[in-house]
């Protein structure tokens, strides 16, 4: 009986915690899955940009639908997500209309130029990201196109090899900052 009754209160609670975090005022987000269209695919290149995405869109003034409802409505509506293109004007507006989104946004990783830089005293690694963007908004009933870039480096100094991994991160996250500043202009 404690048992059901603490699993009870702690669903409770998660529902209460929910709610009391949505804001009533919030922009609800379709995120169409972001395509990577370069030969970079380690797996940390994925989990910066679901950190990021997560991190501009889930707040008082952003929500997102549900990825699985997502995924749903592109393949009834034809879509592929695996032939790596962004979708089409027409069909992010279906997407809008059907979830009730006040934005629909697809991402595309364009480009990544890596390169290491070696003195006597340092070494480091600089990697510069290329992200395209398609942003469907209701209100104007417009798609509007962007790209942003971003730059990372990782710095060693003395004795030591940089990872490139951390300069893409970085680059990755100036660039989606970039476009979010650009996104909330709309």
């Amino acid at each position: 009986m404690r048992k059901t009754m603490a699993l009870f209160i702690f669903i409770f609670s998660l529902v209460i915690m929910n709610v009391a975090g949505a804001s009533p005022n919030a922009k609800q987000v379709v995120l169409v899955p972001y395509i990577n269209s370069t030969e970079e695919t380690k797996e940390y290149i994925g989990e910066a940009v679901n950190e990021k995405l997560k991190e501009q869109f889930s707040n008082e003034k952003y929500q997102t639908i549900s990825g699985e409802n997502i995924q749903a409505l592109l393949v009834n509506n034809g879509f592929d997500v695996s032939n790596n293109v962004l979708p089409e004007n027409e069909l992010m507006a279906v997407l809008a209309k059907e979830t009730g989104a006040d934005y629909v946004i697809a991402m595309e990783i364009v480009h990544f130029m890596n390169s290491r830089h070696v003195s006597y005293f340092s070494t480091s690694a600089k990697s510069e990201v290329k992200l395209k963007y398609k942003i469907y908004t209701t209100a104007t009933n417009k798609v509007t196109t962007l790209q942003t870039m971003g730059k990372g480096n990782n710095k060693v100094t003395s004795i030591g090899i940089p990872g490139i991994g951390t300069a893409m991160k970085r680059g990755i996250a100036q660039a989606m900052d970039e476009a979010f500043v650009k996104i909330q202009q709309l």
